[in-house]
């Protein structure tokens, strides 16, 4: 259904909470605890992130989001286990708080509603322009470079355990993400997107690197199921 779309944009729009967003998928890497510098080290972090990210071929994390509003201090949350299979296939499987299940191949991303039995499809370029769904952020070591032409990436910090990575949209002042990477790994375990009275945290965890995956789970049959298309 649209809405199920809308709601995914509106977080990084500075609205509401989107259904996904949020951290990468690499391999683990040994890498010692050292300070970052803000300015010199920002690209040695996120080269470090991209070769750490060339060893995944297919990855499986379970995921929590949570989503606080402050006007109402109501909070949201749903979890879920995200499937990636190089070089794009991804599937995700949402079970609370709405069971859906979600399938990107590169082109398009389809959301199917279990209970509505409908799906929507829309363009995967459209859906991220100016936006970071959930397997962005998984992909974010294979794809800074990209992200950067219409972002600001920048060094926020670090403590003992991670540094922290802060993106802004070029065009809107009005809602950031910060990606909260290990130093121990350099695969992030958490990412956190704040936006007009909205706090959304993603936090990933039990990650399985390189796990043997059917690839025919990664193509969503439209048997029986109403599809809207909107692109």
């Amino acid at each position: 259904m649209r809405c199920g779309i809308l709601l995914l944009r509106r977080v990084a729009a500075g609205a509401a909470a989107r259904i996904f967003i949020a951290t990468v998928v690499f391999i683990v890497l040994a890498v010692a605890a050292f300070a970052y510098n803000k300015d010199d080290n920002l690209n040695d972090i996120l080269k470090k992130m991209e070769e750490a990210e060339k060893g995944i071929y297919t990855l499986k994390a379970e995921y929590t989001r949570s989503i606080f509003f402050e006007s109402t201090k109501e909070k949201q949350e749903v979890s879920g286990t995200l499937f990636l299979r190089k070089p794009d296939s991804i599937y995700i499987n949402q079970r609370a708080s709405q069971e859906q299940h979600i399938y990107i191949d590169g082109k398009n991303i389809t959301i199917y509603v279990p209970e509505n039995r409908q799906a929507v499809i829309d363009s995967w370029k459209n859906f991220i322009d100016g936006d970071f769904a959930l397997a962005v952020v998984i992909n974010f070591g294979r794809s800074w470079r990209e992200i950067k032409k219409t972002n600001i990436i920048s060094f926020d910090g670090e403590n003992e355990e991670n540094v922290v990575i802060k993106v802004n949209l070029m065009e809107n002042k009005d809602w950031n993400i910060k990606i909260y990477v290990s130093k121990a790994t350099m695969y992030p375990g958490k990412a956190v997107i704040e936006s007009d009275g909205v706090r959304v945290e993603i936090i990933f965890k039990s990650y399985t690197l390189n796990p043997a995956l059917n690839k025919n789970m990664f193509k969503f049959n439209a048997s029986g199921i109403e599809v809207i298309k909107l692109n």
